[in-house]
């Protein structure tokens, strides 16, 4: 059974990660233009790595002076960026941080101490052999965040999302999806297209969902679509109907599929990243955040052989 509906979900908050390259900087836009839909709190971040080598000695820190200078010059590229972005949006409530940490780390610590709603970051799309590998870095931060992530590709410049795909594959917080689904079609004056989607196993729970939310959307809006499919090539069929329905945004739930494929396969996350080609919305409940934090000496380790 669904919880009642109650609209009162909002997006106060944007995070959204540089590092300075074009498919960041075309996030950073994205962040923007959402921030000033919402009048939310916007946080330009970027990390500084710290490289360690482990001796007989202890840690010690490689090249402090390489890291010192790295931070001075992020630190003036990110008030650049911020300048820029005040120039084209005054009334944005702008901060600028970056930290001496790994990337979800210090992400991670900001989002506690700053109450982040969303992380927005920029992807390339298909990932490369490198990244199928080693991971790239807006995988790890869909994967590590502690807050809903926001997935935009470099090659999307629509900033608005006049119609907004909100798939229905599993039951964890539905309720709580659709109501932010519609606060942000409120704000984009856009249209939600619901689409049920399940394999055969799942017809009677996954309808029944469907079924729920379409009957909510019908109480509170006054325009949307719906769609019922069953399938077992879920992320294939979702990116499909995305493209016919020419979506601009696609609302799924955090919660992965097929996640025990090796890298040389591809998990729901995956599929979506790779054959989709608008803005993907992960969404994760607040609730359920974990608030560990880093001790601040995290980084790459290079551990010497002690002699003797």
């Amino acid at each position: 059974m669904l919880k009642k509906f109650m609209m009162h979900s909002s997006i106060n908050t944007i995070l959204v990660t540089t590092d300075f390259s074009g498919k960041s900087g075309n996030a950073v836009t994205m962040a923007s233009h959402m921030a000033a839909r919402h009048a939310a709190h916007l946080i330009l971040f970027h990390t500084v790595n710290n490289y360690f080598m482990t001796d007989r000695t202890g840690k010690q820190v490689i090249s402090s002076e390489t890291v010192q200078d790295h931070y001075l010059r992020a630190e003036q590229s990110l008030k650049d960026l911020e300048n820029s972005l005040r120039a084209q949006h005054p009334q944005l409530n702008i901060e600028i941080l970056i930290k001496n940490d790994t990337l979800i780390a210090g992400l991670n610590e900001i989002i506690g101490l700053r109450d982040v709603d969303v992380v927005i970051s920029g992807t390339s799309g298909t990932q490369k052999l490198k990244q199928l590998i080693l991971g790239s870095m807006s995988y790890e931060i869909l994967t590590g965040a502690h807050c809903s992530v926001m997935l935009v590709p470099e090659t999307w410049h629509k900033h608005t999302f006049e119609n907004i795909l909100v798939p229905v594959r599993i039951l964890d917080n539905l309720t709580e999806k659709l109501d932010l689904s519609m606060a942000i079609a409120k704000k984009n004056r856009g249209v939600i297209s619901l689409l049920g989607i399940c394999a055969e196993h799942d017809i009677p729970e996954i309808k029944s969902a469907y079924l729920e939310l379409q009957k909510t959307l019908a109480e509170n809006t006054r325009q949307y679509h719906a769609e019922f499919m069953i399938t077992r090539d879920k992320a294939i069929r979702i990116s499909e109907f995305s493209r016919d329905d020419q979506a601009d945004l696609i609302i799924l739930n955090d919660k992965d599929e097929d996640s025990w494929k090796s890298f040389f396969s591809e998990n729901f996350f995956k599929q979506m990243v790779n054959n989709t080609d608008v803005p993907l919305f992960f969404f994760r409940n607040k609730n359920n955040r974990n608030t560990g934090t880093s001790d601040g000496t995290s980084g790459f380790d290079i551990t010497l052989p002690i002699p003797g």
